[in-house]
């Protein structure tokens, strides 16, 4: 057990998690997820855990219910804050990406136990049943059977060896980097190096599936409503023509809307990148919030366009400390100590 594991668990047992609870018990929290996966999907386990377990996430829903928390959809949530009105342990899920085990494996659960969120959609994935472009470079590494790949970036080739699954990893970690270094239109050039033509179905991880809009369409909106992640999920603060932020921002709302029948209000910023202007780019669409991936509570005093969410993982300890806010007040005070030496 390492030291932090040790200390996440003693905040628990010690009643600490329950006083910060207490304190915070006035303050939304939204949590942050991309998919819900069967539970025998390993391949990013250790990784970028952003697919949890179905069984997990069943683990942490009894668990929030168990202490009191009032589930609501991101609607009711901006609502709430807008008119100012008392929140006492509101709590929204958020599903970035609109991947297929989400309606699979955690709608179900989130109807059978009366919790409530939204699924942040990228609208053109869910047309065309591509895949998302980290995904798609993820796959393309992790089939590639030659021990090393070229990526050509900005006119230069580099090299990486893919010789064990720490090499795989750090390689695409490095690509997803540079990528979102570069305006979203020198991005898609840059992708066309990754070609999903020259897949086979089995190259695919089903994990890595975006639902259909037949799907999508079923959901209950009361439940799992719909929002934006933008048409194609770039880093928004990399657009630069007004026609990127017409289509990105403003055409995925239209998109969805089209497909599911009532308005789209809530806004997701692809891998939390924006700035000034796609907030003001937001606003001027029609959108009444949008989530980050800044990582703290919400009340009457937070941005509805800069809304906080808890980033989840499948380490338990660490979610109970999340929650009741003990990480983030512990974490605070540490840095705060880092920079007072």
């Amino acid at each position: 057990m390492t030291l932090r594991q040790f200390i996440l668990i003693l905040l628990d047992f010690t009643g600490v998690n329950e006083i910060f609870r207490s304190v915070n018990s006035n303050k939304a929290i939204i949590l942050w997820y991309h998919g819900i996966c069967d539970d025998n999907f390993k391949m990013l386990k250790g990784y970028d855990e952003r697919h949890i377990p179905k069984s997990l996430f069943r683990k942490q829903l009894l668990y929030l219910i168990g202490k009191g928390y009032q589930f609501v959809t991101m609607s009711e949530l901006t609502l709430l804050l807008k008119e100012k009105k008392k929140l006492n342990k509101t709590i929204a899920l958020t599903f970035d990406d609109g991947f297929r085990n989400v309606i699979d494996n955690a709608y179900p659960l989130m109807k059978e136990l009366n919790a409530k969120g939204c699924i942040y959609l990228v609208s053109n994935l869910i047309s065309e049943q591509s895949l998302l472009w980290t995904d798609l470079i993820e796959t393309s590494v992790r089939i590639n059977k030659s021990k090393k790949i070229e990526f050509m970036f900005k006119g230069e080739a580099i090299q990486y060896s893919l010789n064990s699954k720490e090499s795989c990893e750090s390689t695409i970690k490095n690509i997803k980097e540079k990528l979102r270094t570069i305006p979203d239109h020198e991005r898609k050039d840059h992708l066309k190096q990754f070609d999903i033509e020259k897949f086979e179905v089995k190259d695919i991880s089903e994990e890595f599936l975006v639902a259909g809009w037949d799907q999508i369409k079923i959901l209950d909106k009361s439940i799992l409503e719909a929002g934006s992640h933008t048409r194609n999920h770039p880093n928004c603060a990399n657009l630069v023509l007004e026609e990127e932020f017409e289509s990105e921002l403003k055409g995925a709302k239209a998109d969805i809307e089209n497909k599911v029948g009532y308005l789209i209000d809530n806004f997701c910023y692809p891998a939390g990148s924006y700035n000034n202007k796609v907030i003001d780019c937001i606003k001027k669409y029609g959108y009444q919030s949008a989530t980050s991936i800044i990582p703290g509570f919400n009340d009457a005093s937070t941005s509805l366009f800069e809304l906080q969410r808890i980033p989840i993982n499948e380490n338990f300890w660490l979610f109970k400390s999340m929650v009741s806010g003990s990480f983030f007040f512990i974490s605070d005070a540490l840095q705060r100590m880092k920079r007072e030496r």
